[in-house]
């Protein structure tokens, strides 16, 4: 397994941009792509390791601002490969942040990590128990429903649907990532699965 070691120029990145956000610049709460780049996060984001934010904010932050914060930055998605996702199921330390990957990565980038995690020797038994407890309850919420198109249409959050589709495609071309199923399939899949 691979290691992420979090700098401290990472964490001192995450903690302003998550501590300093001031409700009353914010468009869309709890963070928007208009915050970050009219506070100048962006480029600072997009020249960090990559890596070591998304593990930072996945493992440290607020689920909700997490998953928020990931749709507010398409550019680091492009970076990310399939060695990279393992790597951070690997690291995690607590199951909340394969919660937040999970929700994420299969309602906004429609793939589907679930396996990686669950037939991943490497993932602490308990994660995987209650993962398996918390999806089975909260199937409905990896996809995406007409509230969050319509987040996306009207540009709330600062990014639009056709740059979420553009990273979604990045990923429908790489062979090692699996699609999303409909929530029945889902389901059964969940239900099948012996830990």
């Amino acid at each position: 397994m691979s290691k992420i070691n979090i700098t401290l120029p990472i964490k001192e990145l995450s903690d302003s941009l998550f501590n300093d956000r001031k409700t009353e610049q914010l468009k869309y709460y709890p963070i928007d792509r208009f915050y970050i780049v009219d506070n100048n996060y962006l480029g600072r984001i997009l020249s960090a390791n990559h890596l070591e934010f998304l593990f930072y904010n996945l493992e440290k932050m607020n689920p909700t601002y997490s998953v928020q914060l990931f749709v507010c930055l398409p550019e680091l998605w492009e970076k990310l490969t399939f060695n990279d996702v393992i790597t951070l199921i690997e690291n995690f330390t607590s199951p909340f942040s394969l919660y937040s990957l999970v929700e994420f990565t299969y309602k906004y980038l429609e793939i589907d990590i679930m396996d990686d995690i669950f037939y991943n020797e490497k993932v602490d038994l308990k994660f995987k128990k209650d993962c398996l407890s918390y999806f089975m309850k909260t199937i409905a919420n990896l996809y995406m429903n007409e509230f969050d198109y319509m987040e996306l249409e009207d540009n709330l959050y600062g990014v639009n649907i056709e740059e979420i589709k553009k990273i979604r495609q990045k990923f429908k071309n790489d062979s090692n990532f699996k699609n999303v199923m409909p929530k029945e399939d889902v389901y059964n899949k969940l239900s099948a699965i012996q830990i």
